[in-house]
């Protein structure tokens, strides 16, 4: 039995396993787009069309809460993977 992320780092690079028990992928996150869009519809909305600059903001709303949710799905698959073990005799990996 050893730590999932132990064992991983002791793979040589060239190992085909390297892939398969890796840790998760950071996801993408552009939050400044979400924030880039509420200014830009608060900005629609005073100077022009009001109803187009809330649908702007709210798209910008909703960009930043899926990206708050990319993050936290990110934190707690990283947070399993960090307790995870394997087995080195059958390369079965669970969660204690």
């Amino acid at each position: 039995m050893q730590l999932l992320r132990g064992y991983w780092a002791d793979l040589p690079a060239e190992s085909t396993n390297r892939g398969r028990y890796a840790p998760p992928d950071e996801p993408d996150v552009r939050q400044w787009l979400g924030v880039l869009a509420i200014v830009v519809g608060i900005w629609v909305a005073t100077t022009g069309s009001v109803g187009m600059g809330l649908l702007i903001a709210l798209g910008g709303l909703l960009w930043g809460a899926w990206m708050a949710a990319q993050v936290q799905r990110y934190r707690v698959a990283l947070e399993v993977y960090n307790v995870s073990l394997i087995c080195l005799a059958q390369y079965h990996t669970f969660v204690p």
